[in-house]
């Protein structure tokens, strides 16, 4: 399916980021400031990128077409499995974005720890749950979804990457993304 490879292709995206946020995270082990608007640019690459765009294609049109042709094992697999992590994805960014918060109104030891143990559990998170939709979920997916669900799927999923506002945000955020990569990466 088409459709997957751009979700394979979102990932790998959405894994240099996390590479920019170790890279980061490392920064402030070794006792550099918190760059409050450069992580804070790097939540909303989350949120909008990883979450609003990827995550909401993959909800919306693929796992709902598994949820409603594969019976128990799409439900085990997706809501059991892949829509909560998605939701504890969603918990981890949020408790990074008030750490960072915190961190811009007081910049305390105690604060720096919750950025490193929001930012650390949201990449761990995010490594293995990506590796799992890679190496199992679309190869499923893809493997038993009946025709016609898979071309309502890539027609979705299509649709959604030509809107006009949709395009211009994925490229602000890839745009951002290599502003970033840029500042810690080199």
């Amino acid at each position: 399916m088409e459709s997957v490879k751009v979700l394979v292709e979102e990932h790998d995206n959405i894994l240099r980021m996390l590479d920019v946020v170790h890279r980061a995270s490392l920064g402030i082990l070794g006792g550099e400031a918190i760059r409050v608007e450069d992580w804070k640019q790097a939540v909303r690459f989350i949120r909008n990128y990883a979450d609003k765009t990827h995550h909401g294609k993959e909800e919306a049109f693929l796992f709902q077409a598994m949820l409603d042709e594969l019976g128990d094992a799409g439900e085990n697999l997706i809501r059991y499995g892949m829509l909560v992590e998605h939701d504890l994805g969603r918990l981890y960014v949020s408790d990074l974005d008030a750490a960072l918060d915190a961190y811009a109104a007081q910049p305390t030891e105690e604060v720096r720890l919750a950025v490193l143990v929001a930012a650390g559990s949201y990449e761990q998170l995010l490594r293995r749950h990506i590796a799992k939709e890679n190496d199992v979920v679309f190869p499923f997916g893809e493997r038993s979804l009946s025709p016609e669900a898979s071309q309502r799927v890539e027609e979705q999923m299509r649709g959604f990457d030509t809107n006009e506002a949709n395009a211009a945000e994925r490229e602000h955020q890839l745009g951002v993304l290599a502003v970033l990569e840029k500042k810690y990466m080199a």
